[in-house]
């Protein structure tokens, strides 16, 4: 049970949750402000075991719906034998995110409540429910808005930073780049879902389109930190080293004959967030 539970958090995609709430803090020593570590402490478990239901859930919720069947990306772990037990991780990951949670309500007032239960709501409603985003060709937006611009601007305000727009550039990378791993696990099984009804955006839009969307995720945050570099620090060239990494994500992309293969991609791209955010926060402490 315990490889199963591992296997079902889908490591790969645990830096979407964790690194907004520390770019946040990042930015925040550039900025000379006291960082509250035990608010940071608490944004990193509200996103973490947010992302983790969120996995469970599109795991469990998915073999229901059929949706997994020959599929070409890494094997899940919901079988008709398991599917009660896989809901309950989700259940517990949901209740762990919500006590989490208690002190950023305290702290933030009653619109960090009403955002804090509806980011727990989504965690099933991204997959399940009346409206469930993913089906819906939302599930783009959700990753760019929840694991960029919330979790790294929410994180920010409850630490003490004054938002401004520079606040809101910082809080694009990461919303960005973790878009950039939803879209390719959705161009991945574009073929397969739409035979079972999948509607992603990935099916909505042509494949040349879809990947043109991918560039502009992948390739914005250079943008963001070339106005970094020339108008605020030239510290902030660092993040220029990761190129690299995306050139090769999307030469993959270009050169896919196999959707499979782009399981490897996958773990790129995460790569690639975890390896542009960390020299970004480089080039705030050093």
């Amino acid at each position: 049970m315990f490889k199963e539970f591992v296997t079902g958090i889908r490591p790969k995609t645990l830096a979407a949750a964790f690194m907004p709430p520390i770019l946040a803090a990042g930015y925040m020593r550039y900025l000379n402000l006291e960082i509250d570590y035990y608010i940071l402490f608490h944004c990193l478990g509200l996103a973490l075991f947010i992302q983790i239901a969120t996995n469970f859930y599109n795991d469990g919720i998915d073999f229901k719906k059929g949706a997994d069947v020959d599929r070409d990306g890494p094997k899940r772990i919901t079988n008709s034998e398991n599917m009660k037990r896989v809901f309950l991780f989700g259940h517990v990951s949901l209740f762990l995110a919500f006590m989490f949670g208690i002190p950023l309500i305290i702290k933030g007032g009653a619109f960090f409540a009403i955002l804090g239960l509806t980011s727990l709501f989504l965690a099933y409603g991204y997959t399940g429910g009346p409206f469930p985003l993913a089906y819906l060709g939302l599930g783009e937006l959700f990753v760019f808005l929840f694991f960029g611009l919330v979790s790294t601007l929410g994180s920010a305000y409850l630490m003490g930073a004054l938002l401004d727009t520079h606040w809101f550039l910082v809080a694009c990378i990461p919303g960005l780049l973790s878009t950039v791993l939803i879209m390719i696990n959705n161009f991945r099984d574009r073929d397969k879902d739409v035979l079972v009804g999948k509607r992603t955006l990935a099916t909505r839009v042509s494949k040349e389109r879809y990947k043109t969307l991918i560039d502009l995720c992948l390739f914005s945050p250079y943008l963001i930190i070339f106005y970094f570099f020339c108008f605020i620090d030239l510290k902030f060239i660092f993040p220029i080293l990761s190129a690299g990494l995306a050139h090769r994500i999307r030469q993959d992309l270009i050169d896919a004959k196999v959707m499979g293969s782009l399981n490897n991609t996958l773990g790129m791209a995460g790569k690639h967030l975890v390896m542009f955010t960390s020299l970004f926060i480089l080039s705030c402490v050093v």
